[in-house]
């Protein structure tokens, strides 16, 4: 009798959890007209890069998920110690004040660009990292001021 009621109890156990894995909402395929799934391109961030003789530099994207009019905030982020924690350690935090809207074009492409100051890029070898982000998309690039 013990064996066949933890028989029972395993055999119901193992139920619910499959029953419990087998939808995901969470987890959504883009599909198309026919049920088919839709490949979409991976989001691409470029720039020139800038050196210590630019004044700026420009930052060029390509976010085949976004839609035309598409409103897409970039931020410059840069190892910082945190303020509410004056002894911690650095991190990659959003520097004030670099916060930018941009517009996705029809070409599913948008351009930003940071003076140097804005980026906080003030001596050769500082690095900070650029991230877009969007409700259908996002993208990162880092740049690091070269000589």
């Amino acid at each position: 009798m013990k064996t066949k009621n933890i028989l029972s109890i395993s055999f119901i156990v193992s139920f619910v959890l499959m029953m419990g894995c087998t939808e995901q909402p969470y987890f959504d395929i883009p599909l198309d007209e026919n049920g088919n799934v839709i490949f979409t391109g991976i989001s691409e961030v470029t720039s020139n890069g800038v050196t210590a003789a630019d004044p700026n530099f420009t930052i060029n994207a390509y976010f085949p998920n976004a839609k035309p009019g598409d409103v897409m905030k970039a931020e410059v982020l840069k190892n910082q110690v945190p303020s509410w924690d004056p002894d911690g350690a650095l991190q990659l935090l959003p520097l004030e004040g670099s916060l930018k809207e941009v517009t996705v074009a029809s070409d599913l492409t948008t351009t930003v660009t940071y003076t140097k100051a804005e980026a906080g890029l003030n001596n050769v070898g500082d690095a900070v990292t650029i991230v877009f982000s969007g409700d259908t998309d996002s993208g990162i690039i880092s740049i690091t001021l070269q000589p």
